[in-house]
């Protein structure tokens, strides 16, 4: 499934004529996920992550409880759990949840930059016979905002 890709959003905090790019500033863009009727193991990549791209944090929170010990991690098809390691969240009660932020586990904890386009991968472990989560990612797609114009020059 890929995402239709546009130009970085961005907002004018200051009045500079109609083609001038100062006081331009960006706004990150956000995906919304959710995974239901979780029955199992699996590998779900859900997402291709344009070339360029800063993922900032990944969100996700149990809406309905997972059993059989299953788990969840987020992170690429390479890495499955870069964002949300599976002992970052209890996903065995409804309304728990987990980011990247701050983990103490995930690599990309701070946050992580693609190169090349990758692939966003949840994956569900255990044994679970029951169970659904969503979630959204935050990101910036930097080259899209550098071929807008650059703010500082700098020599």
């Amino acid at each position: 499934m890929a995402l239709k890709q546009g130009k970085q959003p961005s907002v004018r905090f200051d009045v500079a004529g109609p083609f001038g790019f100062q006081g331009v500033s960006f706004e990150p863009k956000v995906i919304t996920f959710n995974k239901d009727a979780i029955s199992g193991t699996s590998n779900n990549d859900f997402w291709q992550v344009p070339a360029g791209t800063f993922i900032a944090q990944v969100f996700v929170r149990a809406d309905t409880e997972l059993d059989g010990s299953g788990t969840v991690e987020i992170g690429s098809d390479g890495n499955p759990d870069l964002f949300i390691d599976q002992t970052d969240f209890d996903a065995s009660t409804a309304g728990n949840w987990a980011t990247n932020i701050g983990s103490t586990t995930a690599v990309g904890a701070s946050g992580s930059y693609f190169a090349a386009a990758d692939n966003i991968r949840l994956a569900v472990g255990g044994t679970p016979t029951q169970g659904a989560v969503s979630g959204f990612i935050v990101y910036y797609e930097v080259g899209s905002m550098v071929d807008e114009g650059i703010h500082f020059d700098i020599a």
